[in-house]
């Protein structure tokens, strides 16, 4: 999966197509970063599996990361410009939000687990922003670009909406 997604991440950007609502070098730096934050939360979650109160909630924090681009679909995401992805990073913190909430009715404590599922998330998405907006992601951006499409298409601006009939990417 990590593989595959940076894969495509790159094939994308390069071809100069990404989402008509994210700024292609946000695109670059947040699928894979938030690809290798669950991965960091799913195999923290596989080592502690014999630890099932760890287990279930580093890999629900995991599974929330992924959710993005489920709620990119529900979302009117070209009204939600230019704060698209952030608003789709904010609703896959529900879950584990909810889920430390659950455990301090039922408990009258948070588990630890979501703390760190919690600050894993909050990392990533400090990191994805931080890159985003620096010279490192400028520079990240015309390495992987420089011999493509994609140069052609300014990294901190917002591509402009398909015209025409709305491609599904089916014939």
């Amino acid at each position: 999966m990590i593989v595959l997604g940076f894969g495509v991440t790159l094939a994308m950007v390069r071809r100069g197509q990404v989402p008509f609502f994210f700024q292609p070098l946000h695109f670059l730096v947040f699928d894979p970063l938030s690809l290798l934050a669950f991965a960091a939360l799913t195999s923290s979650a596989i080592v502690l599996r014999n630890r099932t109160e760890w287990h279930r909630r580093l890999h629900l924090c995991g599974m929330a990361i992924l959710t993005g681009p489920s709620f990119g679909r529900l979302l009117p995401m070209p009204l939600l410009q230019p704060w698209a992805w952030e608003t789709t990073y904010a609703a896959g913190m529900i879950f584990p939000v909810a889920g430390a909430i659950a455990d301090l009715k039922r408990n009258g404590r948070v588990h630890r687990a979501w703390w760190w599922g919690l600050l894993t998330m909050i990392i990533a998405f400090v990191l994805i922003e931080a890159i985003t907006y620096s010279g490192v992601g400028q520079s990240l951006y015309r390495d992987v670009t420089w011999d493509s499409l994609g140069a052609q298409v300014a990294p901190l601006e917002f591509p402009q909406p398909p015209a025409g009939p709305l491609m599904t990417g089916r014939t």
